[in-house]
């Protein structure tokens, strides 16, 4: 009986609140013999499966270096505050994502997962939503055989820099997924660990096409 050929994994968004739980996850999946992670700046992390590469965003192909891979997460993304401007968040939530889904085609990877929002909707006249909808869109349109979109309402995670209305919110949290039934139980919030183990189990659906998880799925994965 051959054996498998060990599976290479890249991830984009590693230093990010989801991307940071994902990573160990993926690590420590015995499915995978190397975990590529692309950034800005390295990790910091030392790990004998992790291959830690700082790119330059407008040339993610050289990230890649030649490297065959086979799956790929895509947590990255941005906030309208820190981007500054809807031109520099387009750039980062979409542009840099669809060019690191083409860079990863063009090393082999058949597989993406992808972290969106629960109002992701191209048709939408709110800017957020609308930006998410258009990247989902032409991550579909680039052929993987398996894409999971993955749709969370609020995440909840300790970030450097939370917002002051997600400190605001946080504690209500409770009461207001009790208030979010049938199909607006989408929009109920979510522990970052379990969004991470959602996405992390991405790794053992092979053929499974396309699909779009929201909270129903996550927290049930």
């Amino acid at each position: 009986m051959t054996e498998a050929r060990p599976r290479v994994a890249v991830l984009l968004g590693a230093s990010g609140a989801t991307g940071q739980k994902l990573l160990p996850l993926l690590l420590d999946d015995p499915g995978y013999h190397k975990i590529i992670a692309l950034g800005r700046k390295p990790l910091g992390i030392r790990h004998r499966k992790l291959d830690d590469r700082v790119v330059d965003f407008d040339n993610l192909a050289a990230g890649f270096n030649g490297r065959r891979v086979d799956d790929c997460y895509c947590t990255f993304g941005t906030t309208i505050k820190i981007a500054g401007s809807q031109a520099a968040m387009t750039r980062i939530d979409h542009d840099y994502v669809v060019a690191f889904a083409r860079a990863a085609l063009a090393a082999g990877a058949t597989r993406f997962a992808y972290l969106s929002a629960a109002n992701a909707d191209a048709g939408s006249s709110v800017f957020y939503a609308r930006l998410k909808g258009r990247t989902e869109d032409a991550l579909r349109a680039l052929g993987f055989a398996d894409l999971s979109i993955y749709r969370p309402g609020m995440i909840v995670a300790e970030r450097a820099n939370r917002r002051w209305a997600e400190s605001m919110v946080f504690p209500l949290l409770p009461l207001a997924d009790k208030l979010l039934m049938g199909n607006a139980a989408r929009y109920r919030s979510i522990p970052v660990e379990t969004l991470a183990g959602a996405i992390a189990a991405f790794s053992h659906t092979q053929g499974a096409g396309n699909r779009v998880l929201y909270w129903q799925e996550m927290v049930s994965a």
